[in-house]
């Protein structure tokens, strides 16, 4: 299918440098030539008589023409009165189409000549040509000038029945740079062939529509009609744009055509009139059934037009009783209409009122005859002009209440609908390009408000945690969380209700509101509780070291005194730095053995000898176990593109007959269009499995209170089960075995994964619960003490020193948590992969993918994209750290200590001038100084029993300031891999901003959702551009030929694809969502555009992809060729451009 498409398009690519080298006709040289040059009231009388004159080269043939046409439907008719079948009547009726196609052939306009205009400019914008002798580039101005003069424009090709859209969105584009992107009124027409539609609007607006010559108008034409300045006053836009419309059921135009011009039409439209002209129920039947259809279509994408039934030729209006007769049959005939259209479009429809706002009294307008007698002798009827100024009142009163589109959501609307109407399920098919871009913003500022919140939070935990670590908080409310959040929670709901009632496209966001509203406030409770469960942690923590905690002041005291003994001791013996570390390390150990005699130290943990103990209970054979450690291919189980080597297969798969069985299969299943499916075993299953084991252990894990208890083999033993359960529970569902190298494997992999969190657990436990630990973490420190006092520094110094110790690692600590906040801030505000939605990350993160050409990264990507995605945002974090942003960073480490050290110098500064005031001791300073740290600083209790001595604060300060001084000095020069050391890490924290959002995946092609909320049902599952199968996997059912075609053109096609390997019927890709509930909350529109991406990927890493999945690109399965001429540059061009369309 792809290969086809791609010849297609090569075709189609030929005809376009065909048309560029026979665009310079003499007519078309010199029209536009003219065109270009003449001044503006010039061109005007130039156009006048071009028309007169193309008018009058023709008017004998056409009506020669026209009088064979009469002639021969007369005869025509006279047979089929008569009932004749003969072979006769069939030559009658092909005689009379040629002449039919030849009176089309033989009327000729000005709107011929644009039409060419437009060809010629799409011909070269298609094959991007610079053709020196034709200046097409300018035609979309020349178009535009025109229009905004008055002269209707051809927006659908009338023989063609085609929407050139190039030609189009580039005369809009110029229309908004003339004039601005004013907002204008569409309003449009529709009905039958000559029933007056273009008249009618030629004579309510003054317009320019073709009625002359006698030729009926042909496709659709829009015309520009300005608000004039004294009632615009009234109006929210700036222009009515008229489109007028061929009739339907015009000559040997289909009913589909007919459907498609009236979707387009009314689509189009904020009004519609539905010009209605005789009186009969067939007459109005004609037109009603296409009509209604068109509504539906309309509320089923959500676009709700108005419209006006117009009633002309009707003999006699005046008649009341007649009147009110006519508009109940209408009504009548339009509920029947509206039921008939339901059957067919699948929506449950009562009466016309259940599909359009609708008022049958109204909304409808019955008009006199435009004569007073028979044409061409009679004089024009009075009653139709009143009739038009009568209507023309009630369209401009449904005007008042409209804001109308401005230009550029025009030229995106003619987009969507043309684009949707070229696939053959209207409603399937229907994108929102507008309505897309505005949810796109929304998303962006839904990521600035979750934000404000989370950074606000962040702070708040800081405040807390510290508190809880000194000591001065037992206990966290839930309700108090809220409390501190409430503010920037106000500023939040603000700024929400000002977007929402102030941006320019308020109209369309106002269906989302409640939901974001709603969002941000799950959002917040979500904080809130995420937040009180770590703290509470914290405080469990804090709970569970309250033994150790009531020994640290004993500890203190003692080392304090050993280190004040020994150094009385050593005072005239050791003098150089090195004999006092040697003398200090020989005592050392003694003393901690001498402080803990009482207490037993926590054993390191070893994983290794658990998991040995738990393989040898389960029967593991240790061949099968050293050799998976051995080779390390435990460690890719997950990422893995078949898993055949892990099952047993049957015997009687392996029979002559099943293989014959199997090549049926496949013959069968090709002569139906090629049925897709997976082969055996179902790969995406599999992996399921391991995911979801994984998943479920870590889940486990973390319920255990390993950081509060401490370690225990049985939460490995229990990790272990979980995995055998899993395994078994799977080959019962899916009549299937694993070897035992799959569950050997499958075990090592997740006691990979818990191990770290078991560790850094345990490890935590150990910090908090250990003497002998929380001993040799202060050797350092209390070897300072001893060797100050071994140089006779007085109480205050060592005091003033152990002080300063005790500072440095709280200041360094807050520092750097305060510090990968702001530097998380900064860079999701000048990083632009950080500063947008879910796609704008997700542009960034496969551009870098590209530019790596890293095949394992890409399969990483494609089976685990959050992984991925956090991967890359740690990259970025540390590019910006280390290079691109060093020093930027680093200022802001800097400005933290500068915060820090000024906090600490004042609080040093209170506290000894209050002591001093009121002539405290030692207990005071410590007091008062402790308490307005405790707040900011996660800060050791400091015990002064042993510096009673001490009553000169003024020295005691100027030794702090001194060491602060010092601290400060350090810190400047700190390196910003600090702060991996500790709580706050600001890789993790926009991991958790930019990754909390959807991360499920196309069934077909394995897109990721590019939501940026997780949970945003009932919104369906989307991409804006969708994969290649052959990306993940997808293969001819029985066979090993991949399939290449992208999922958004299968859903088009008329094939069909087995959803799971175990299925025995197929569903149609068409009813995509009937094939279950991977499925079916997936909305997978059909697009004819292929994301050059996508299609490099294929082509680079083939073979890679051959081997990975196990199959080949080979007969239908082959890459198309074209695909083969794809760069990387245009690539990655490609990608930027499409996604930066989509992302705005």
């Amino acid at each position: 299918m792809e290969q086809e498409k791609s010849e297609k398009q090569q075709q189609l690519k030929q005809i376009r440098q065909n048309q560029c080298k026979a665009s310079c006709s003499e007519l078309m040289k010199s029209f536009t030539e003219s065109l270009l040059s003449l001044p503006s009231k010039e061109k005007e009388y130039f156009l006048k008589w071009t028309q007169i004159l193309i008018d009058a080269l023709s008017p004998d043939e056409i009506s020669s023409i026209r009088q064979s046409c009469d002639e021969k439907w007369t005869e025509v008719l006279a047979l089929k009165k008569k009932h004749d079948k003969s072979d006769l009547l069939a030559s009658k009726q092909t005689e009379l189409e040629q002449i039919s196609k030849k009176l089309q052939s033989a009327t000729f306009g000005l709107e011929h000549i644009f039409r060419e205009m437009g060809q010629i400019y799409e011909a070269h914008r298609a094959v991007q040509t610079q053709n020196k002798l034709t200046s097409w580039s300018k035609y979309p101005k020349l178009a535009a000038d025109l229009m905004i003069s008055g002269h209707p424009v051809e927006l659908m090709d009338g023989d063609a029945g085609h929407v050139p859209l190039t030609w189009i969105s580039s005369l809009i584009k110029k229309l908004i740079k003339k004039l601005g992107d004013q907002r204008v009124f569409v309003l449009s027409v529709l009905g039958l062939q000559s029933s007056g539609k273009s008249t009618m609007l030629n004579a309510m607006f003054g317009l320019q529509f073709a009625v002359s010559a006698g030729r009926c108008t042909k496709g659709a034409f829009m015309q520009l009609v300005k608000v004039s300045e004294e009632i615009k006053k009234d109006f929210q836009f700036d222009y009515f744009l008229v489109v007028d419309t061929e009739g339907l059921k015009a000559g040997t135009a289909t009913l589909r055509h007919d459907n498609e011009l009236a979707t387009f039409v009314v689509g189009l439209g904020n009004l519609t009139l539905i010009n209605i002209f005789g009186e009969t129920p067939a007459d109005i039947q004609d037109v009603l059934q296409i009509v209604v259809q068109a509504f539906m279509r309309m509320k089923k994408v959500k676009l709700s037009p108005s419209c006006v039934f117009v009633h002309q030729n009707v003999t006699d209006i005046a008649a009341a009783e007649k009147t009110m007769e006519g508009k109940r049959c209408l009504q009548e005939k339009l509920d029947q209409m509206a039921q008939l259209a339901g059957i067919e479009e699948l929506c449950d429809a009562e009466c016309f009122s259940d599909i359009i706002d609708f008022d049958v009294q109204k909304d409808v307008k019955y008009f006199a005859q435009l004569w007073e007698g028979s044409p061409p002798m009679a004089p024009p009827n009075p009653g139709y002009s009143e009739s038009i100024q009568e209507l023309k009142k009630i369209i401009l009163s449904k005007a008042k209440q409209s804001n109308g589109i401005t230009l550029s959501h025009f030229k995106i609307k003619i987009h969507d609908l043309w684009n949707a109407l070229m696939n053959e399920q209207f409603v399937f098919s229907f994108k929102n390009t507008l309505e897309i871009a505005v949810y796109r913003k929304l998303e962006v500022q839904y990521g600035n408000w979750t934000w404000v919140l989370r950074s606000n939070m962040l702070t708040i935990e800081n405040q807390l945690h510290t508190r809880i670590e000194n000591g001065n908080l037992n206990k966290v409310e839930h309700s108090d969380l809220f409390n501190k959040m409430s503010n920037k929670y106000k500023e939040v709901e603000k700024d929400m209700t000002k977007y929402f009632e102030d941006d320019t496209e308020k109209e369309i966001l106002v269906q989302w509101r409640g939901r974001f509203e709603n969002k941000i406030k799950e959002f917040q409770e979500e904080l809130v509780r995420g937040v009180e469960r770590k703290l509470d942690e914290v405080i469990q923590q804090k709970k569970a070291c309250k033994k150790l905690d009531e020994k640290k002041p004993e500890f203190e005291n003692e080392l304090l005194q050993k280190s004040k003994k020994l150094a009385h001791q050593l005072k005239d013996k050791a003098k150089d730095e090195v004999e006092l570390q040697k003398q200090f390390n020989c005592v050392w150990s003694d003393w901690v053995k001498e402080l803990t005699t009482d207490t037993k130290p926590i054993k390191d943990i070893n994983l290794e000898d658990d998991q040995a103990k738990i393989f040898n209970e389960l029967g593991f054979e240790w061949a099968l176990i050293n050799e998976s450690k051995r080779s390390g291919k435990y460690k890719k189980i997950s990422g893995l593109g078949k898993y055949n080597d892990y099952i047993f297969q049957k015997k009687q798969q392996k029979k002559t007959g099943q293989k014959i069985y199997q090549m049926l299969t496949v013959f069968v299943d090709t002569a139906k269009n090629y049925i897709f499916g997976f082969g055996f075993p179902d790969t995406e299953m599999i992996r399921s499995l391991i995911n979801n084991t994984e998943e479920k252990s870590l889940d486990a894990v973390k319920s255990n209170p390993v950081a509060t208890r401490g370690y225990s083999p049985t939460y490995l033993q229990e990790v272990a089960n979980n995995v055998l359960k899993a395994v078994k529970d799977f080959e019962s569902e899916n009549k299937c075995t694993f070897q035992k190298e799959f569950t050997v494997d499958l075990s090592l992999y997740v006691f990979d994964s818990v191990g770290s969190l078991l560790s850094k657990a345990h490890k935590t436990f150990t910090l908090n619960n250990d003497a002998h630990t929380y001993l040799e973490s202060k050797k350092s420190q209390y070897y300072n003490i001893f060797r100050s006092f071994c140089k006779g520094s007085s109480s205050a110094v060592v005091f003033g020193e152990m002080i300063c110790g005790k500072l440095r690692v709280s200041i360094v600590e807050a520092v750097c948590n305060k510090t990968a906040i702001d530097l998380a801030g900064e860079m999701r505000c000048t990083l632009p992969a950080f500063n947008g939605n879910r796609l704008n990350l997700e542009k960034h993160l496969l551009t870098s993918l590209a530019e790596k050409e890293d095949f394992d990264a890409f399969i990483n990507y494609i089976r685990k994209p959050r992984k991925q995605a956090e991967a890359f945002i740690e990259e970025k974090v540390n590019t910006y750290m280390s290079t691109e942003s060093k020093d930027k960073a680093l200022n802001i480490l800097r400005k933290n200590v500068e915060d820090k050290y000024k906090f600490v110098c004042q609080a040093l500064f209170d506290a000894t001038n209050k002591v001093i005031k009121q002539r405290g001791d030692i207990d005071m300073w410590v007091e008062e100084f402790s308490c307005v740290l405790k707040d900011k600083l996660n800060l050791d209790a400091i015990f002064c029993q042993n510096f009673r001595d001490i009553n000169n604060f003024d020295f005691l300060k100027d030794e702090i300031e001194r060491g602060i001084d010092s601290i400060k000095e350090e810190m400047n020069q700190l390196s910003l891999d600090k702060m991996k050391e500790f709580r706050l890490r600001p890789d993790e924290i926009l991991i958790d901003q930019l990754c909390n959002c959807c991360w499920e995946t196309c069934p077909f092609c394995a897109a990721v959702c590019t939501n940026t909320i997780k949970d945003h049902s009932p919104e369906d599952h989307s991409v804006p551009f969708h994969r290649s199968q052959a990306v993940k996997g997808w293969h001819y059912r029985n066979t090993e030929i991949m399939s290449v075609e992208f999922c958004t053109t299968k859903v088009a096609s008329d094939r069909r694809f087995y959803p799971y390997y175990d299925s025995k019927e197929s569903i149609p890709f068409k009813k995509y969502r009937t094939a279950g509930p991977n499925y079916a909350n997936w909305s997978i529109t059909p697009d004819e555009s292929k994301l050059k991406y996508w299609t490099w990927f294929l082509c680079r890493f083939e073979k890679e992809l051959e081997k990975y999945y196990g199959l080949k690109f080979m007969e239908y399965g082959e890459i198309p060729s074209e695909w083969k001429t794809h760069t990387k540059k245009e690539a990655i061009q490609t990608l930027h451009e499409a996604y930066s369309a989509n992302c705005e």
